[in-house]
């Protein structure tokens, strides 16, 4: 009996040693960084400076630095890079196309390209379109985005915002949408506006178009500031 619990008690010392000469598991790094875990308090406010460039790393970019000290020059770096990152970016279009050929598929007001550096972007369009004809008139207006410069252009809503125009009355249409951006694109918006009905038939003898565009950054794929 002596040699039995003898034993045992050589075979629990042994297991214990083992479990503690063992490696702790490690949490997963904080937005990369290897000196702030994920399951840290701060880790959602460290992720989100990071990805709108507040900071990327103190002495590497694995590196936060959690506890150390800064500087009033870095903060005044820091709190620069902030501010561009909450100050949305505005592309403002008030255009009077005039006639339009509606079986031409124009894009009839456009912005000026953006260029997404630095942390990804979403944003958010809105635009107004009037428009006059001669005869009663069907329209089929869409929000469109181009990246390569304007050669081409695709629908930014699924679904195209229909209308009529009655003869020699204005009519009006607005629509709103939006879309993610990556860093390194460089794209544009614009009004893009079609028949809705029968070709050959009467075209806008007038018409005004009104785009904004507002550009926000965002914390990456998926996920809107």
């Amino acid at each position: 009996m002596i040699h039995a619990a003898a034993k045992q008690l050589c075979v629990l010392a042994a297991t214990m040693a083992a479990f503690a000469l063992a490696p702790a598991a490690l949490a997963a790094p904080c937005a990369g960084f290897t000196d702030v875990e994920s399951t840290d308090g701060f880790c959602a406010n460290v992720e989100w400076i990071k990805n709108r460039g507040v900071t990327l790393g103190c002495t590497s970019t694995t590196l936060y630095c959690p506890v150390g000290s800064v500087t009033r020059l870095q903060m005044a770096a820091f709190m620069n890079r902030l501010g561009t990152a909450l100050t949305p970016t505005q592309l403002p279009v008030d255009a009077s196309p005039g006639a339009i050929d509606l079986d031409a598929n124009a894009v009839v007001c456009q912005t000026a390209p953006f260029a997404v550096t630095g942390f990804p972007r979403r944003a958010y369009v809105d635009v107004s379109f009037s428009g006059q004809a001669a005869a009663d008139v069907g329209l089929a207006a869409d929000i469109v985005m181009s990246d390569d410069g304007g050669a081409t252009w695709a629908n930014v809503n699924t679904v195209p915002n229909r209308g009529f125009v009655r003869a020699n009355q204005w009519g009006a249409f607005a629509d709103v949408g939006s879309v993610d951006l990556a860093v390194g694109e460089s794209v544009r918006w614009g009004m893009r506006m079609t028949r809705a009905g029968l070709a050959g038939t009467t075209n806008l003898s007038n018409s005004r178009c009104q785009l904004r565009v507002l550009v926000f950054s965002r914390s990456g794929a998926g996920s809107p500031f």
